[in-house]
């Protein structure tokens, strides 16, 4: 009973009605005890050996067996805490795992201690390489590019039945591979509990050479499949690679998919201060973070400035269970773990409340689990209106409709992540649609607020296509979004929501519409001379009719003259064939309005200029002529 009166009183009715898998109760009773004793739920979470493998807990799960986990998470959400992985990353051996981990441990447990399953350990060597190179572009393929993996030829006749390492044992005959590597792999494999690398070992066969010369028996049509490195396989063409994971532990893309939350930390301890980096990594939809920054003026200062900023980027989730075009539902991550604050308490970290922004992501998976769409929706935020309990609802603010819209399913996943920009301002750059080399120069930025329909001027984009967009409050360290509309010409052509600071640079692709206002402005002007001519024409035949009409038959002659003289139907009518043939939209939406001008002008044109007036002109100087110089206009009573 002790253990249950950590949570307040709502979260015991949700809890008890909820109906959750026997381990998830453990293991949730299990952590939110470990807080309160404060101890390192590592130690206390500890499944029996009659026991299922509980949630963060690591296991040997193999491919088979995921969809089973992804179940048992899904059920207990709110209740399932975050599987985190803590990776250090430092030149000196004194800000390695092994000293940093127990002062490190004891600075996050204060917040996560209910909520994480944590652990701490050095970086493997690719990643110390990717960090150490470039720590602010970190990737998915650039941090699991050193894994060895089985590369099938696609055209293979068993490609279709090959999932996993046995599959691969039992259909494919050959595989080849330097003998560096084999010894490589079947080390970890005995390390891993799988010496045979589940039969594997058994159809590989080694040449003299390095990996480059395997990479060239690709092209062999003798040649099964070669065992390389994640990156080398991903370049095989002709056909393409089909990737398969071996059965080794400890592996990059192994980690990201037993994980959560993976916290990448770069320590230089060159000169003081210390200089800490740190980027999340969310495992799921394989997206980093921002990098966050943090100093330490000693050695015994280090642990606690990693904390600091481990807990300025660590971004909770959240569920999307329902979404429409404009709003959206989900169920926040372990939020039934968090133990509830007293006055005067700092907020838990793990906790999303209103007024929050959220970055919306979408993962959408193959048969074999690999992702074939993944990341976070382009120009997309969620605002949290309304927090209750786990329930999270939340207003939708999109470039485009339909991005979090679908059917569930178990290939699906939509989630949100909350923001945290790290800087004042980002720069928004234009550029027309598949080419980034023709900027938008000169286009209008205006912001709407998120409850008005007034827009204010923002600016102009620079000679690269370039507009700088700052926070409106930099002292906030909470997310702040602006909603940016961009105009040309008085059209509006792109909606674009912007946390400033999230990201140095953001580029919009659009659909430019130079070519529609230079139709725009030249049939503006035609316009205008045709409305001046219809004036000009109107004007001169009053006065040639008021001279005949008085016997001054020469000026009304002269008169007639200079009418003649203006531009006719076929002269306007030949400049605009010419023009529409010079002016072509860059799309078919484009063209579509370029055309609908023309067609109106000239519409305009045949209506209001014609031969007409000219003839009848004609013919009433004629009748004067014959009648001694004067025009006898009819009785209109005869």
């Amino acid at each position: 009973m002790t253990t249950l009166l950590l949570f307040n009183s709502s979260m015991q009715r949700t809890f008890f009605s909820t109906v959750i898998v026997w381990t998830t109760f453990i293991a949730a009773t299990n952590a939110a005890s470990a807080f309160a004793n404060n101890v390192n739920p590592q130690t206390s979470l500890q499944p029996t050996a009659a026991a299922s493998p509980d949630i963060g807990v690591k296991a040997e799960i193999d491919v088979q067996t995921d969809v089973d986990f992804q179940t048992e998470v899904e059920e207990a959400w709110e209740y399932s805490p975050y599987r985190v992985k803590i990776w250090i990353v430092g030149a000196d051996s004194k800000f390695g795992a092994d000293p940093i981990t127990t002062p490190l441990t004891q600075y996050l447990d204060r917040a996560f201690a209910s909520v994480w399953r944590m652990s701490i350990s050095d970086a493997p060597g690719s990643i110390r390489v990717a960090a150490r190179r470039d720590f602010g572009s970190l990737t998915y393929d650039s941090v699991t590019a050193a894994d060895p993996v089985l590369a099938i030829k696609r055209d293979h006749p068993e490609a279709p039945r090959l999932r996993t390492a046995p599959d691969v044992a039992t259909y494919v005959k050959r595989l080849v591979t330097t003998p560096d590597r084999l010894a490589a792999i079947l080390r970890l494999g005995q390390e891993s509990g799988r010496p045979t690398l589940d039969g594997v070992d058994k159809i590989i066969e080694t040449i003299t050479g390095d990996a480059v010369a395997v990479s060239e028996l690709w092209k062999d049509p003798a040649t099964e499949g070669v065992i390389l490195s994640r990156g080398m396989a991903d370049d095989l063409k002709s056909p393409e690679a089909k990737i398969i994971r071996l059965p080794i532990d400890d592996l990059v893309a192994e980690e990201i998919e037993s994980n959560d939350k993976i916290f990448i930390v770069h320590i230089e301890s060159q000169s003081l201060p210390y200089k800490i980096e740190v980027v999340e990594l969310d495992c799921l939809m394989r997206y980093f973070s921002p990098v966050v920054t943090s100093t330490a003026t000693s050695a015994e200062t280090v642990p606690e400035a990693v904390g600091q900023a481990i807990i300025e980027a660590f971004a909770p989730m959240v569920r999307i269970e329902d979404a429409g075009q404009k709003t959206a539902v989900g169920l926040m991550r372990a939020v039934g773990l968090v133990p509830e604050s007293t006055d005067g308490e700092p907020l838990n970290p793990a906790l999303i409340v209103t007024g929050d922004f959220l970055l919306p992501m979408v993962r959408k998976n193959d048969r074999n689990g690999n992702p074939i769409m993944i990341g976070p929706i382009a120009w997309a935020y969620l605002h949290v209106t309304e927090v209750q309990n786990a329930k999270v609802t939340m207003d939708l603010y999109a470039g485009r409709v339909g991005g979090l819209q679908g059917r569930k399913n178990k290939r699906t996943f939509r989630m949100a992540i909350r923001t945290r920009p790290v800087k004042n301002s980002s720069v928004i750059r234009l550029h027309a649609q598949s080419d980034a080399n023709e900027p938008l120069v000169g286009y209008e930025i205006y912001e709407k607020e998120l409850k008005s329909i007034d827009m204010t001027f923002v600016g102009r984009t620079n000679w690269d296509g370039k507009i700088t967009i700052d926070k409106k409050d930099t002292n906030n360290p909470r997310s702040d979004m602006r909603l940016l509309y961009v105009k040309n010409g008085g059209a509006i052509l792109a909606r674009l929501p912007i946390v400033p600071g999230l990201y140095p640079v953001e580029v919009a692709d659009l659909i430019g519409d130079d070519q529609r206002l230079r139709a725009e402005a030249y049939i503006r002007g035609t316009q205008n001379a045709i409305v001046d001519l219809i004036a000009i024409r109107t004007l001169l035949a009053a006065r040639i009719r008021l001279r005949l009409e008085k016997g001054k038959l020469d000026e009304a002659k002269e008169l007639f003259v200079a009418i003649e003289r203006e531009p006719s139907y076929d002269t306007i009518a030949d400049d605009m064939g010419k023009k529409v043939n010079q002016i072509k939209g860059r799309n078919a939406g484009e063209q579509k309005k370029i055309d609908l001008m023309f067609a109106q002008t000239r519409e305009m044109l045949v209506q209001n200029i014609n031969s007409k007036l000219i003839r009848d002109l004609e013919t009433e100087i004629k009748q004067a002529e014959a009648n001694g110089g004067v025009l006898k206009r009819a009785d209109p009573n005869e």
